[in-house]
């Protein structure tokens, strides 16, 4: 898998406030991690397993993140551009579910570091790629400024199908090497405490 990493600070073109509002009643922010059940109103959830899978994995216990906000879709290309024209693409917003970890930005950096030495070493880079971007947000409770973790996976394939077919085990990709890292956080946060 390719990886593109991209760290650095600034304002960005958007700023993601967390929880976020929407003028559509049917997107909005849903803590999975204190509602798993709410996945069920996650549109793009139902209509992909492995999104579903993922934000089921990545909310539970057994990992030290919560996802804030997740997008799905697909273009097509010309086919006379070249031997992948189609393309199947997600976009997630990954922050710590301990909340303080939020307010550090070397956190989310160490995070998006250690996410693409796993990912580099997958194979097929042509027909997935990963972007890992951090970016800072305003956590609304609290009222203060923080970072969150942007996830983006495009993967390209000759069909519709197999293009979200290999986006499908990309994302697994991820959801496994987003579990191994909270291992080992919570080994290290053991560790100091």
């Amino acid at each position: 898998m390719r990886v593109e990493l991209a760290l650095e600070p600034g304002e960005p073109v958007e700023k993601l406030e967390i929880p976020w509002e929407s003028p559509d009643p049917t997107r909005r922010y849903l803590d999975l991690r204190d509602d798993p059940r709410g996945i069920a109103q996650v549109e793009e959830a139902r209509r992909h397993p492995p999104l579903r899978s993922f934000l089921v994995a990545v909310n539970s216990d057994d990992s030290l993140f919560a996802t804030a906000r997740c997008k799905t879709w697909q273009k097509q290309d010309d086919p006379s551009a070249g031997a992948s024209p189609c393309e199947f693409s997600s976009r997630l917003e990954l922050v710590f579910a301990p909340e303080q970890l939020n307010f550090d930005r070397r956190q989310h950096e160490g995070l998006a570091r250690r996410l693409e030495e796993l990912l580099t070493r997958e194979t097929a880079p042509d027909a997935l790629r990963s972007e890992l971007r951090v970016l800072s947000c305003r956590y609304r409770a609290p009222g203060r400024e923080g970072s969150c973790l942007r996830i983006t996976l495009h993967a390209r394939g000759t069909t519709p199908e197999q293009a979200e077919m290999r986006w499908g085990l990309g994302l697994a990709r991820i959801q496994q090497a987003l579990l191994f890292v909270s291992r080992v956080l919570r080994q290290q946060i053991a560790q100091v405490s």
